[in-house]
Order: structure tokens, then C-alpha cells, then sequence
């Protein structure tokens, strides 16, 4: 892969993460922002793929104010997700809903006051890590997406139902985003199934979800003890559909489907 080629993607994906982000701003619209921060997720996936071209690269140190903004709007969307599960659940708790929308009333005040700021972090981000880019080899790319195939596998073969789990999903959403960068240099040398590594990242996502969801409807505010054991129950199914799926994981996660564009 050509050097230009990198440039071109990262300037390309960081373009649409700042237009999310300016969005917000203009509309308050929870899904721009939620697109803001899925943008700054596939950006630091990327930086994941460059860095194995140097091993003393600083990429993810120069993206580590950008990633300070994205824990920031990580407050506002929090509290707006807590309010879309109450409504889901049909739970109806007056103070709960109030100091959520606070949450979500002063977040805002508080993230639109660092505006500028945040704006002039992305442009030197950007220009910084632009300027540090390193070209990526079609063997350092097929090396890396092998390597974590089989970390992955590796995790599954003694599949945890703990962090090590989110871990792996986590892993596998690098290889997903970084698809458009990889087709090139997998070509010939390994097929994805991405409609199942897709698949596996999304039941496990459904998996941490629930536990997330139980531990807020298990807190005083709720006490919910019905719906906290019916979200138990809930994992118990999909823990077992996750098992099933990650049994023989690098064989079916390299079969079946060619990669697309």
C-alpha cells in the first residue's frame, strides 16, 4: 500500500468524524454524535494498523487527546442511552429520568464551552499524525490480521465470559474497520468471513450489554429484581450462542466469504 493511498483514507475518515462532530453542535442530534465517536473508534483502528509498520511509532500517544474528546461525549451519550433502556423496559422512575436528562443538559453546556478548543485538538491531531505515517506493506498487513485471527482463536478455544471476552470483540471490530485498507493485501492470501466475524462481535456486544444494563437497573434508583434476573436468564441464551459460534472460530472466520470493498 502506497503511502499517498494512507493518507488519502485517514484524511478521508477524519473529515466525516469532524463533520459528525460539528453536527452535534449545530443540532444536538444524539446520532451524530454517536456517529462522532463510532468515527473516532475507526480512526484508532487504523492508527492500530499503521503502528506495525514501526515498532517506535507514537501514532496512538498523538491520538490520545482526540481520544480525551471521545471520552467526553461519552458522558452526554451514557445518560441518553440510560434513558432509551428505561423506555424500552417501561421503566418509569421520575428521579432517575430527571438527573439523567441533567447529566445530558449540563454535559452538553460543558462539551459545547470546550468547542474550540476540541476543533483546533482534531486539526493538530490530524496534521500531526498525518505527517508520522509510515507505509504499510501488504505482508505487514496479512501478518497482522493473521496474528490477531489467532489471538482471537486462541481466546475463544478457552472462551471466558469476562473482559478477555470484550477483549477479543474488540479485536475483531479492528479487522472489520480496517476491511477498506485490508482488501488489496488479503487478496490470495486470506478469505474473511465477515458476515460472521460481524455476527460473533455483535452477540457478544448483546452479551456486555445486558451485564451493563443489569448492573444499572440492579442500582437504588431502580432495584429492579424482576428485570435484573430476566437479563440473566437472557445471557444464559446467549452464552450459549456465543460458544456455539466461537467453537472452530479461525476456520470459520477465514472461509465461506471473500472480503469486500
Amino acid at each position: 500500500m502506497k503511502k499517498k493511498e494512507e493518507a488519502k483514507h485517514l484524511d478521508k475518515e477524519w473529515l466525516l468524524m469532524t463533520a459528525n462532530l460539528k453536527a452535534f453542535f449545530e443540532t444536538e442530534d444524539q446520532e451524530a454524535l454517536h456517529k462522532f465517536r463510532v468515527g473516532i473508534k475507526k480512526l484508532r483502528a487504523m492508527l492500530y494498523l499503521f503502528e506495525i509498520a514501526d515498532t517506535d511509532s507514537s501514532l496512538m500517544k498523538s491520538f490520545k487527546p482526540v481520544r480525551k474528546i471521545f471520552k467526553h461525549a461519552g458522558v452526554i451519550r451514557d445518560a441518553h442511552i440510560n434513558l432509551l433502556l428505561a423506555k424500552q423496559y417501561k421503566l418509569k422512575n421520575d428521579l432517575f429520568e430527571s438527573s439523567q436528562r441533567q447529566v445530558i443538559e449540563s454535559g452538553i453546556i460543558d462539551f459545547r464551552t470546550n468547542s474550540e478548543e476540541y476543533f483546533k485538538t482534531l486539526k493538530d491531531g490530524h496534521k500531526k499524525i498525518r505527517k508520522q505515517l509510515n507505509k504499510l506493506s501488504d505482508k505487514d498487513i496479512a501478518g497482522y490480521y493473521q496474528q490477531q485471527l489467532e489471538q482471537v482463536a486462541a481466546n475463544m478455544a478457552v472462551l471466558q465470559f469476562n473482559e478477555d471476552l470484550h477483549t477479543s470483540r474488540k479485536l475483531i471490530k479492528i479487522l472489520i474497520y480496517n476491511k477498506k485498507l485490508a482488501v488489496d493485501a488479503l487478496e490470495g492470501t486470506i478469505t474473511l468471513n465477515l458476515a460472521y466475524l460481524d455476527k460473533l462481535q455483535e452477540t457478544i456486544g448483546k452479551w456486555h450489554d445486558n451485564i451493563v444494563t443489569a448492573d444499572l437497573f440492579a442500582q437504588p434508583e431502580f432495584n429492579d429484581k424482576a428485570l435484573v434476573a430476566k437479563l440473566k436468564r437472557a445471557n444464559t441464551t446467549i452464552r450459549r450462542n456465543i460458544a456455539t459460534m466461537a467453537e472452530g472460530f479461525l476456520g470459520k472466520a477465514t472461509t465461506a466469504e471473500t472480503i469486500a470493498n
